[in-house]
Order: C-alpha cells, then sequence, then structure tokens
C-alpha cells in the first residue's frame, strides 16, 4: 500500500508539472515514406499518418517497440508476458482476434514486412529502440502499396541511416532486469557502417517467464552521393524464453504469478540481411529496389502438464524482391505523381514434432507470392489532390504433412494439398489541403491470404493435428473520412471509418482455423497535440470501435478482443535541456474473450496503466529512471475461453501482465 501511495504521488507530481509526451503526432514537414513508398514533405495522400519521432521515443517510458507503439490511438498491444516485449503482439483497428494479429496488421522494417508467412510473433528484437530514427503508422488498409496483411493497416520502423551514433548503455530493473546496448560508426570517403549491439536478460514476474535476449546488427552505405544510393543492413538475433502459459480464472485468482507449464521453454535465433540501392534517374524519376533474405529457428519444448509432451522444431526461410519506380508527369495539364512497383516474395516453413511416446511427424508449406501495383496522385488544383490505386497479387500455396500414429494408435496417411489464389485491391481518394488544416475521404479494397499455420490445426479432444486446406481468403472494403487541423497550441486529428469483411479468417473454438462470413467495424479515431508552453508539451487520443459479426452462425455476436473504448494521454515536462519529466496513461476498455464468438463468457475486463520517467542529462550522460504500471494494477492483457480439462467446464483463462517494475540506466554518448 506505501508503495502504491508513493507511485500515485509521484504520479501526481509528474502530471501536475509535466509536459505532454508528443508520442503520437501528424506529419506536417517531416520527411516521411510509407504513404508513398518515397520519401518526401507531408504527401497530398489520403489518410492521416501519426509519425513517432527520435525525440518522442526518448522521452516515454517505453522499454521495447510493442510498448511504445500502445500510446497511438487505434493500437492495441497484447503482452503476454515479460519486460522485454518479445512475444507482443501489435494490432490497428481491431485487425484480428487473438493469434490471427500479426496476419491483419503489417509491420514494415524500413519498408519492408516482417511478418512471417506463419502465425508467428514479429521478431522484436531486431529493432533495439535505440536504432530507431521514427516510427510511421498509417491505420486503415495499406492493400495497394503493401499487399496481403494490411487490412487494419501499416507500421513501418524506420532506422538511423547514418554512423554519426556512438554511445553505451546499462540499465537494470526489478525481477532480475539487466540491459546492456551501444552503437558505433565510422565512414572513409563516401562510404560510412554503423554497428549496434543489444543485450537483455530478466527473470521474469511470473514464474518460469524468464527472457534472454541478444541482437547485433549494422548497415554500410555505399556510394552515398546525391544521385545514387546503395547499403546493406544486417540483423542477427538470438532468444531464450521461458512460457508459463496461460492460467484457468481460480488460479488466476489465487495467484497470477504462478505458472500452468513450469518447464515450457522456446529458443530462437535468426538473421536478416538487406541490400538496396537508389538511383535518381532524372530530376523526375527514382529507381529504388531492395533484396531481403532472412532464416530463423525456433526450438520450442512442452513439458507433461500440457495433455501432451512434446518438442517442437521450426525453420522460416523468407527472401523477397521489391523494386519500384517514382514518376513526376504532366497528365492533361495536371501535375502528377506514380509510384508502380513490382513485390516477390518467397517464404517456406518445416516443422518436425515428437509427442513423448509417440510417432513424430513433419509439416511443411510455401507460399510464393507475385505482385504488380501503380498508385498515382493527381494535383487537381493547388489544394486538391486525387490519388488512385490498384494491385495485383498471385499466390502459390502448398502444404503437407507426414504420415503419423495418433496417440490412440491409429495409423493416419500422409496428406498434401496446394492452391492458387489472386486477388485485386483498389483505392481511390481525395484530400484538400489549407494553410493550417487538411481533410480527405477514401474508399479501398483490402484482401489477405491464409497464413501457413492456418492450414493446421489440433483436434480439441485428442490434440491430434488436423490438415484443414480449404479456407477461402478474406477479402472486405474500407470507407473513411477525417481530417486535421493546427491551432495555436499545437493540432487536431480525427477520423471515421467502416471496414466491411468477408470470409474474415480466424481461430475456430472447436479447433483449427474458420472463416466468418461478414463482420463490420465502425469507428472513430480523436488526437490532440498541445504544446502549452515551450517546456510543457501533451498529447490525448481517444479510439471508439463497434466490431460486429454480421452473418453464419454468430451474427448479431460481437467480434472477440475489440474493445469499445482505447485512450491515452501523456505528458512530459522539461524546464531546461538538462532534466525532463513524463508521464503516459494508458486505458484498454473491457473485451470479449478470445475465441468467445458466442459471447457466453462475459468481458474481458478492461485496465488503465500509468507508466513514468524521469531524465537527467549531465554533460555527455544521460540518466533515466522509470516506474512501469504505478499503481501496481492487477490485469491481463489478453484473456480467452475454452474448455478446462481439469474441471471439465467451459473456463475463461488469463496472462497476467507484470505488475509495477522500476529501472534506471545510464548512457554516455561518445562526441
Amino acid at each position: 500500500m506505501r508503495q502504491t501511495r508513493l507511485a500515485l504521488a509521484l504520479g501526481v507530481v509528474f502530471i501536475a508539472s509535466a509536459q505532454a509526451e508528443s508520442l503520437p503526432e501528424f506529419v506536417g514537414d517531416t520527411i516521411v515514406v510509407t504513404p508513398t513508398l518515397f520519401a518526401e514533405p507531408a504527401p497530398s495522400t489520403p489518410g492521416n499518418l501519426i509519425v513517432i519521432t527520435r525525440q518522442d521515443i526518448e522521452r516515454t517510458p517505453a522499454t521495447s517497440v510493442p510498448d511504445l507503439l500502445a500510446g497511438t490511438e487505434g493500437t492495441m498491444v497484447t503482452p503476454l508476458y515479460g519486460a522485454l516485449g518479445i512475444d507482443s503482439s501489435v494490432s490497428l483497428r481491431g485487425s484480428g482476434s487473438g493469434g490471427t494479429t500479426t496476419s491483419n496488421t503489417l509491420v514494415l522494417l524500413n519498408g519492408q514486412r516482417l511478418n512471417a508467412i506463419d502465425s508467428g510473433s514479429i521478431d522484436w528484437s531486431l529493432i533495439p529502440l535505440s536504432s530507431i530514427e521514427r516510427i510511421e503508422i498509417m491505420p486503415g488498409s495499406g492493400t495497394v502499396l503493401y499487399g496481403d496483411r494490411a487490412t487494419g493497416g501499416v507500421i513501418n520502423i524506420i532506422t538511423k541511416k547514418s554512423a554519426d551514433t556512438r554511445y553505451v548503455s546499462a540499465g537494470v530493473g526489478s525481477y532480475g532486469l539487466r540491459e546492456l546496448s551501444m552503437q558505433t560508426g565510422a565512414s572513409a570517403g563516401s562510404t560510412d557502417g554503423s554497428l549496434y549491439f543489444q543485450y537483455g536478460t530478466s527473470d521474469g514476474w511470473r514464474t518460469n517467464s524468464n527472457q534472454e535476449r541478444y541482437s547485433l546488427g549494422g548497415r554500410v552505405n555505399f556510394l552515398n552521393e546525391t544521385d545514387k544510393r546503395a547499403f546493406v543492413e544486417l540483423a542477427a538475433f538470438q532468444e531464450n524464453l521461458g512460457q508459463p502459459g496461460g492460467l484457468w480464472s481460480a488460479e488466476y485468482v489465487a495467484d497470477p504469478t504462478q505458472s500452468r507449464h513450469p518447464h515450457d521453454s522456446s529458443d530462437r535465433k535468426g538473421f536478416r540481411i538487406r541490400p538496396g540501392f537508389e538511383i535518381d534517374l532524372s530530376p523526375d524519376a527514382r529507381l529504388d529496389a531492395d533484396l531481403v533474405f532472412s532464416r530463423d529457428e525456433r526450438s520450442g519444448y512442452s513439458d507433461p502438464t500440457n495433455p501432451v509432451e512434446q518438442t517442437r522444431d521450426l525453420s522460416r526461410d523468407f527472401v523477397s524482391f521489391s523494386p519500384k519506380l517514382r514518376i513526376k508527369h504532366w497528365l492533361g495539364g495536371l501535375r502528377n505523381q506514380a509510384t508502380v512497383g513490382f513485390d516477390y516474395y518467397r517464404g517456406t516453413t518445416d516443422s518436425l514434432t515428437s509427442p513423448t511416446g509417440h510417432q513424430a511427424y513433419t509439416q511443411a508449406a510455401t507460399q510464393t507470392s507475385n505482385a504488380v501495383y501503380v498508385q498515382n496522385m493527381t494535383d487537381l488544383s493547388e489544394r486538391l489532390a486525387l490519388t488512385l490505386g490498384v494491385r495485383s497479387q498471385r499466390l502459390e500455396q502448398s502444404a503437407r504433412q507426414s504420415a503419423y500414429t495418433t496417440y490412440y494408435g491409429s495409423p493416419q496417411a500422409a496428406l498434401s494439398g496446394q492452391s492458387v489464389d489472386t486477388r485485386e485491391a483498389y483505392e481511390a481518394g481525395l484530400s484538400y489541403r489549407a494553410d493550417d488544416w487538411k481533410v480527405y475521404g477514401r474508399v479501398g479494397t483490402s484482401y489477405r491470404f491464409p497464413n501457413t499455420d492456418e492450414l493446421y490445426g489440433l483436434d480439441p479432444i485428442t490434440y491430434d493435428p488436423v490438415f484443414a486446406f480449404g479456407l477461402r481468403p478474406q477479402h472486405g472494403t474500407n470507407y473513411e473520412i477525417g481530417g486535421t487541423q493546427k491551432i495555436g497550441l499545437g493540432s487536431l486529428g480525427f477520423s471515421v471509418y467502416q471496414q466491411d469483411l468477408k470470409d474474415e479468417i480466424t481461430s475456430d473454438p472447436n479447433g483449427g482455423n474458420m472463416n466468418i462470413p461478414r463482420t463490420r467495424r465502425l469507428g472513430a479515431e480523436l488526437s490532440a497535440n498541445l504544446e502549452l508552453t515551450d517546456a510543457l508539451r501533451g498529447n490525448l487520443g481517444v479510439t471508439l470501435e463497434d466490431a460486429e459479426i454480421r452473418a453464419g452462425v454468430y451474427a448479431g455476436r460481437t467480434v472477440p478482443l475489440v474493445p469499445k473504448v482505447q485512450a491515452s494521454a501523456g505528458v512530459s515536462w522539461s524546464r531546461s535541456v538538462a532534466a525532463a519529466y513524463s508521464a503516459r496513461l494508458n486505458h484498454v476498455g473491457k473485451r470479449r474473450y478470445g475465441d468467445d464468438y458466442a459471447n457466453a463468457a462475459g468481458y474481458l475486463a478492461g485496465y488503465t496503466k500509468l507508466d513514468l520517467m524521469a531524465s537527467w542529462r549531465i554533460r555527455d550522460w544521460r540518466f533515466d529512471a522509470k516506474i512501469l504500471n504505478a499503481t501496481d494494477k492487477k490485469y491481463a492483457a489478453y484473456g480467452g475461453y475454452g474448455f478446462n480439462t481439469t474441471t471439465f467446464a467451459w473456463d475463461t483463462f488469463y496472462y497476467p501482465a507484470d505488475r509495477r517494475t522500476f529501472g534506471v540506466s545510464a548512457r554516455y554518448d561518445f562526441r
């Protein structure tokens, strides 16, 4: 109780004197990439692009990329466990339910997708906070430019390109948290390079929630000249995780720190290489191209407390090639800018599952995608712009499963299947810009194909693998209007949207996955970013959303895990360059439990979380102190509904979030 009062008192002091963290801010003259694929200031595309700048990152108490994104309107972040945020999922505009979030919100690193071809989590370890220059968030469909999996929107993480950052940082915190990071760089003529290293480990708040992470990466810039540039980016990581699993309702109430699976674990490692070039062909034409190679390997162990004790080894390989051309041209006496591109990627997954005392089996899948797209912006007048776009994507998919003997000794033959699907997406929008305000409207279509994990499932009774090659692609239509307004103290923004989906792909409570015939999401997003004084800043974001199943056996029910209300507020105060204080408040409203499409289990409770940070700078040193979940709130960021084999009854289960944690760090910047 004494600690809670202290945290609340600190929060009052921070907020009362504080300055709002200008965390999500609408782009003004900031150079951005996501709306057109090319770097340019304030493009005329219809939509509210949100930019988190480097300065914003340094002012926030966030400790990981998912934690940072949690302060943005329309963004839902679901951490499963651990201070490092390794297994967190991120979704935009209520897209996805539970395990499908990574298939409905596209996460990019420097414009190239991080989403794997299966349901696996994003490898956040590839992206240390210290390496990020800015994050661009484009809510709503980005399917025309980015393709499959952008139903909810696009998050593009842009890392630093220069070699002039050199520092070393170390930190410690609650529950054995220890972190070390460093970065250096050098240049010679037209070539420069940077290198970073990051290490983090934590014993975890829950039993068996220990985490350890290493990551190493860098970038080399060649031919860093005005009209031509070439580069290579490299990154590698290794993670070792305990996985405590969810808790049934009685267990959660009795002791949320316990683990149902005290020896479950996962070990992961991987690398990513991205060479590319940029060439100015003329003052009005530019060609960019990227080639990506990545591989990761995962080994997991499920202990005897699970329905089946087993090990699972998984490897994933991915290659992509994405050339694109920007052309400025005149058509019908009007100024135009066109982006034309081709996207190719091929991904494979191979797994070996070895149940203890039973026959092992293998599963393998491949996705090969080819897509072409074009987006054209026409200046109808000095202030009015028209954007049109189209994409066509062809996806070849194959999967196979080896022969095996079931838990009950029944032999099952090997299975295989393949499919070829072609989908198109379209967009059209108008934007009108004045000196201090902008309004826009747009309509577009989206689609997504089943990921490779959705081709398989587990029988909920026998836990035998189920081969389910037959899901239909998801597709839909999006409508949106919105605008921004600059005011004397800052800016205001709003958007209202409707998303109608057909054959939405989601998990099936009876095992495997399914298509929901029709769903609809209606929502509104409001934001305010204020500079109250030279030292005091603040932001506020509110998202209201109604997500309804419109057809099928669950018609009239609410889509699980989509809160009707989300809100965030931030303040930060820096009387001088030597000291800064900030506070962030995030609220997530109540939601239907995961997999509860019948809405039979009630609601997963909402929560409000307060994070605090103080920062002091002394010459080349910077010292940070953070309190996360300052009020020591007990809550679960994720909860589901399923059959409890212990009580032989349907029950709710929870993934408890970390309680209050403290952390301090020191950083030295080399001149």
